[in-house]
């Protein structure tokens, strides 16, 4: 019986573990690649002019749908990381999914926006725009 039990409490918990793991990391649709830069961009094996529509376009839609900042520090105080809208402000920079065969649209937006827990310590949440 005592076998019994410590084989349910292992199984138990890889299968936690596998669903953390899964739960937190970023999916993009179909066989899509999650990026947040250039060179990230590059290195998925999309061309320079693809990445650079790619992330104007992404940047775009966290203008329209994100919070914006008065200042850089402002921005820096309540996101990961944050770029100069050209329309004023600052707003958080995205993260995006491209597939190859969709050329340079995003097929997801995100960002990265912190959040204090009950003991006051900053964590990250990722916001998806729809």
């Amino acid at each position: 019986m005592f076998k019994f039990v410590i084989i349910a409490v292992a199984i138990v918990a890889a299968g936690f573990s596998a669903f953390y793991a899964f739960r937190r990391s970023p999916v993009c649709a179909g066989d899509g690649k999650y990026m947040a830069s250039q060179s990230d961009c590059e290195a998925w094996g999309f061309t320079p002019e693809t990445c650079k529509q790619a992330i104007e376009k992404a940047r775009a839609v966290i203008a329209r749908a994100a919070p914006k900042s008065e200042t850089m520090f402002q921005c820096e105080l309540r996101f990961s990381d944050c770029f100069q809208d050209p329309e004023g402000g600052f707003s958080p920079r995205p993260s995006f999914c491209l597939r190859q065969d969709k050329g340079a649209e995003p097929l997801e937006v995100r960002y990265l926006e912190y959040e204090s827990d009950r003991m006051n310590r900053k964590k990250t949440k990722e916001v998806r725009i729809n």
